[in-house]
């Protein structure tokens, strides 16, 4: 064979392998581990470890959050979480794809981490974060995925539930779960906030974990008949926001160090209202 050929098969061998220290192929088309047993797992941590309500001793209230951080680098995520700490948010939420998926990434981001004592993080994983068998990084980590909070103020409660649909789709177990958590805690409750990282309201095509029609039809009409009030995503790496009913959906810009414009989201939380801003780092 003519040693030209070669070369060219070499090279794009070479591009090949370099392009999968990247992007797994395997877990881009699906999970390694499915929708259920995430599910599970995250539901027996819980049991182990259950979440006490956070404490607000004023009516007003915010939380801060962020996705898509893509660690790698960590100097946007240093600089917000320096923000974090100045400002002292509730509670703040990091909504998916905060690695590669690869296990040195996933110590390079608990290594910048605060002390739990000193910022309460929530996090979440996205398809990034699975890809490379990576669900077996987060877990020794940050033990769920899929689990519920409230935060107190002097006179209401307000519910958070945070959601794994890191592959596309909540499974048939999460998403009976959720129906039972609105039916049953959710008149309790002043406002409702649920998070997951893959956005349901969709402004452009994608290539990745498009969400499933008859899921997000289900979906939807959750968030009407127990007046969702907010659905926080990321995935998208552009901010925007619809409202459907009585619910606005949020999707997060990217806070990865190759995004252009990085910011965070900051909920503010009231008697009367919500509202919302994009802070820019």
């Amino acid at each position: 064979m003519d040693s030209r050929i070669w070369k060219l098969i070499l090279s794009c061998l070479g591009l090949c392998l370099s392009a999968c220290q990247l992007i797994d192929p395997r877990g881009f088309i699906v999970s390694y581990e499915s929708a259920d047993q995430r599910f599970e797992q995250s539901l027996s941590w819980n049991n182990q470890h259950p979440h006490s309500a956070l404490m607000s001793s004023l009516e007003n209230y915010e939380i801060f959050a962020v996705s898509d951080i893509h660690v790698g680098g960590t100097t946007n995520l240093d600089l917000f979480l320096e923000q974090a700490l100045l400002n002292q948010p509730k509670a703040v939420f990091m909504a998916g794809d905060l690695t590669t998926g690869h296990a040195e990434d996933y110590q390079r981001l608990y290594a910048a981490l605060p002390p739990q004592d000193s910022l309460s993080i929530f996090p979440l994983p996205g398809n990034h974060d699975l890809y490379f068998g990576g669900w077996k990084q987060y877990r020794p980590l940050f033990g769920s995925s899929v689990y519920c909070f409230s935060i107190k103020t002097p006179e209401a409660s307000d519910l958070y539930i945070c959601l794994d649909n890191a592959g596309g789709t909540l499974g048939a177990k999460q998403l009976e779960w959720l129906k039972q958590v609105l039916l049953f805690e959710r008149s309790q409750y002043r406002y409702c906030v649920l998070v997951n990282h893959n956005n349901w309201i969709r402004l452009r095509r994608m290539a990745a974990t498009n969400p499933y029609v008859e899921e997000l039809e289900v979906l939807l009409d959750l968030c009407l008949k127990h007046q969702v009030d907010v659905v926080i995503s990321g995935h998208d790496h552009e901010r925007h926001t619809a409202v459907f009913g009585n619910t606005r959906f949020i999707t997060l810009d990217a806070l990865s160090d190759t995004h252009p414009t990085p910011s965070y989201l900051v909920l503010s939380l009231s008697p009367d209202s919500i509202s919302y801003s994009y802070r820019n780092l």
